[in-house]
């Protein structure tokens, strides 16, 4: 079964229509977008995927393959040496060492391939996710705020407290979970919390304050730094002291916020590691509001989870 396989995938990578970068990037898309359609289940039957990544594969150009020259130059001297002096021996040695070379040519030019292909995918993938990751931003910072915003409705917020949020007070930090989902604006969504998995109530964003009193179709500065810390549960610093104050700051109304919530704990919700000097919440933030874009990234892990198991790498993007 395994030679079987193996003389297939060879058959595969050897002979076949090769494709330019431009039609491999285009192929990769539909890839991504067939994924997209069937989700988590296309696992289920990678096989769908084997034939492109092996056209990939067989797409690029490998600087090893001036050694089929050396091998065809000895099989033409293997070809003059028989009509000259003819010796079964002899031939069936030399035969059998050219197919030996033969072979480890393919092996090598193989491997060469497939590296430069996973290496091609790994890049369009980040520049994906970058680009994702860009428009994410640009959507975050694109909606009006208001940094010095009024005080949220405790007495609404208490009702709900009440009902669905006392036990967060005896909970850790990190069993709380924020989902941020669609809303009716593209710039404010709606909030879920869990506690312990226990989830609660889809509510308005303004419920919990993370919105202008005065209209709850603006996002204060409150939910922008939320939203920030979805897209990474820990972000590093980099520039100078002022900026750093001022993410301080952002970041210490955030946590502010966050205890005004769910009680305080020994730590705050979101801490400042001082030796790796970057900002880690200890609350769990999830987006689901760009369901668009995150689906888009879930599905460039899918393939490239479908590409490492099928061409044996570990690459992570």
């Amino acid at each position: 079964m395994l030679f079987k396989s193996i003389v297939k995938r060879f058959f595969s990578i050897q002979f076949g229509r090769s494709l330019n970068e431009d039609d491999l990037y285009l192929v990769f898309k539909d890839c991504l977008e067939k994924i997209h359609q069937d989700d988590i289940m296309i696992l289920n039957n990678p096989s769908l995927f084997y034939d492109y990544i092996d056209c990939g594969i067989r797409s690029q150009k490998s600087w090893y393959s001036f050694l089929y020259i050396v091998i065809y130059l000895q099989i033409i001297a293997l070809a003059i040496f028989g009509i000259i002096k003819f010796n079964i021996l002899y031939m069936v040695i030399f035969l059998f060492m050219i197919l030996l070379q033969y072979l480890f040519c393919w092996i090598a030019i193989s491997i060469d391939r497939q590296y430069q292909f996973i290496d091609r995918v790994m890049n369009w993938s980040l520049e994906l996710t970058y680009d994702l990751d860009l428009v994410n931003y640009l959507m975050i910072d694109s909606g009006f705020s208001v940094i010095n915003s009024k005080p949220f409705d405790q007495d609404k917020y208490a009702k709900i407290w009440l009902k669905e949020m006392s036990t967060s007070m005896d909970m850790d930090w990190e069993k709380i979970v924020i989902e941020l989902l669609p809303g009716k604006s593209v710039f404010v969504p709606k909030i879920r919390v869990s506690l312990g998995g226990n989830k609660k109530t889809v509510q308005d964003a303004s419920v919990y304050g993370f919105t202008d009193k005065n209209d709850d179709q603006i996002p204060n500065d409150l939910l922008k730094t939320l939203m920030l810390l979805s897209r990474e549960k820990s972000i590093q610093f980099f520039g100078s002291s002022k900026e750093k104050k001022f993410i301080n700051n952002s970041i210490a109304r955030l946590n502010y916020h966050l205890i005004l919530l769910f009680g305080k704990r020994k730590y705050d919700p979101i801490v400042f590691d001082k030796y790796k000097q970057q900002w880690i919440s200890l609350i769990k933030i999830i987006d689901r509001s760009s369901t668009d874009r995150n689906d888009m990234k879930q599905s460039i892990k899918i393939f490239n989870k479908i590409l490492n198991t099928y061409t044996g790498s570990h690459r992570l993007i």
